[in-house]
């Protein structure tokens, strides 16, 4: 069973796997006429120089730091000091 799993696993996970993500996102950035590349400017230009009116208090840049400190910096950041408290240094060898 587990040389089967393995099999499909090498099967699934290699270049079909690869083929089938680029080839969705190639789609799905045609279906949307390239939308995401042709605001890239002005998205850049929003959060590095922010918007001119600061009437909410949170500039784009902050809101942008906001976000990603929430979705992967703090639980990176908890999870490996966390790892190191309780199992010492050795616990990070192991984390992948």
């Amino acid at each position: 069973m587990e040389a089967f799993l393995s099999r499909v696993e090498g099967l699934l996970w290699g270049w079909p796997m690869l083929a089938l993500l680029v080839g969705a996102g190639a789609y799905l950035m045609a279906e949307l006429r390239f939308y995401p590349l042709r605001r890239l400017p002005r998205a850049m230009g929003l959060v590095l120089r922010g918007a001119r009116d600061h009437s909410s208090g949170v500039s784009s840049f902050g809101a942008l730091c906001t976000a990603l400190s929430a979705t992967i910096g703090t639980g990176n950041i908890v999870g490996v000091a966390g790892a190191l408290m309780l199992g010492g240094p050795g616990a990070l060898f192991w984390m992948e």
